[in-house]
């Protein structure tokens, strides 16, 4: 009898065993798919976001922007309150539509996101508001993202992979809601594509326009050794998007992608480098935590300068004046520190890391430098001036000098 109920616990364990065990083994992934129809009659994308099963999800919280958002709608519950669309998606076949307007102007004129009868430029944020996901524990998604264009229309290019024509993967380890961030352009595209090191870089811009798309490539491969080295691991796949009047005459970084004004130069009068400032941006994701742009514009500002100098862009007395320029213009500062950096308070930021730099190396015998700090954030990526206190004593063995300064009080 005690043998028999021995063996009787001994298999109920193992039954029990056995379940766990498989459910342990169920998926923890969802599947996301996006479709995005340009309408060119209305000049807006028309989304629609399915989700097939959603055993795995409780909500979604989205943030609308109401310069981009609007006709929501979706089944299951669906709630639409204070700029915020909350659904909670029924159990099969869910869907939620709505619609993102595609011309926005960043300032009078000049467009961010635009639409044109042949192209049309836009930002995945945009596309795709941010969201926050109630799931069961572990649960992250699997997405993707098709277009349907208008007719005349030949390609979209963005900084994610192609499953297939118009059809992209979406997949960011550090989300478990993947959205399609980055820089988008789709219609009659011309493109020029080259793999460096592993990393496809495309150069896209809409067709019959003056844009000199190989001199962005000449210039990218000049430069690409040394953006390596400082950064490392890169990104398998980067684009680039340009095109002239009335898109906004600067550039702008993104995931994977920036834009870049086809009439801007890729280095500037002043020896700086608006494409190498925001690329710097793209590589390496480095972003503050609320207080500290100084550092970020910075470091990208910073380094604009020295990889085009140690690609031979730069003569060491061009350097120097650059330098000397960027102390001049900015000698009435006395503030670094806040939310938003201005151009003024980068450029003394630049001159600030220069002296850093200089105290690294100084105190190190040169065998550290103004790299490994940087290196270092770009593995935190959300970066604080406490933060570059620590790493910086851990590479000097003391406080550094230079970062008490009264620029950082």
């Amino acid at each position: 009898m005690y043998m028999l109920c021995r063996s009787g616990l001994v298999l109920i364990l193992l039954c029990l065993l056995t379940v766990m065990t498989a459910k342990a083994k169920q998926p923890k992934t969802y599947q996301l798919q996006y479709h995005a129809t340009i309408n060119p009659e209305t000049e807006q994308a028309e989304v629609q976001i399915t989700l097939p099963d959603t055993k795995l999800i409780n909500s979604i919280n989205f943030r609308l922007d109401e310069e981009f958002h609007s006709k929501v709608q979706g089944n299951g519950e669906l709630v639409l309150k204070d700029g915020r669309a909350i659904w909670q998606p029924p159990e099969k076949n869910a869907r939620l539509s709505y619609t993102v307007n595609l011309n926005h102007e960043r300032s009078p004129g000049e467009y961010d996101s635009i639409y044109q009868k042949d192209f049309a430029i836009f930002r995945g944020d945009d596309l795709i508001p941010p969201a926050t996901v109630r799931t069961k524990p572990g649960a992250h998604s699997k997405a993707t993202l098709t277009f349907e264009l208008p007719q005349h229309w030949n390609s979209v290019n963005s900084g994610w992979p192609e499953k297939d024509d118009r059809h992209f993967i979406i997949d960011n380890p550090e989300r478990r809601f993947d959205r399609p961030t980055g820089w988008f352009i789709a219609g009659k595209l011309g493109t020029r594509r080259e793999n460096l090191n592993g990393t496809h870089i495309a150069i896209s811009a809409p067709q019959n326009m003056d844009v000199e798309r190989m001199d962005l490539v000449s210039f990218m491969l000049m430069n690409w050794p040394q953006l390596r080295e400082l950064v490392g691991e890169l990104p398998p796949r980067i684009l680039i998007v340009t095109a002239p009047d009335p898109m906004w005459r600067g550039g702008l970084s993104g995931p994977n992608s920036l834009f870049f004004h086809a009439d801007r130069p890729m280095v500037s009068e002043n020896g700086t480098s608006t494409l190498l400032h925001e690329l710097f941006h793209t590589l390496t994701g480095i972003t503050d935590k609320g207080n500290d742009d100084w550092a970020v514009e910075g470091l990208a500002e910073y380094y604009s300068i020295e990889i085009l100098y140690r690609s031979g862009g730069l003569s060491e007395d061009r350097r120097e004046r650059v330098f000397d320029w960027l102390a001049d213009w900015s000698k009435d500062i006395t503030k670094l520190r806040g939310r938003s950096s201005t151009g003024q308070q980068t450029a003394r930021a630049v001159i600030l890391l220069e002296a850093l730099a200089q105290e690294i190396s100084d105190k190190t015998k040169g065998e550290k430098s103004l790299d490994d700090l940087t290196r270092a954030l770009i593995k935190e990526k959300h970066i604080d001036l406490p933060m570059i206190n620590d790493i910086v004593e851990d590479l000097i063995g003391t406080p550094a000098n230079t970062l008490d300064s009264p620029l950082l009080k």
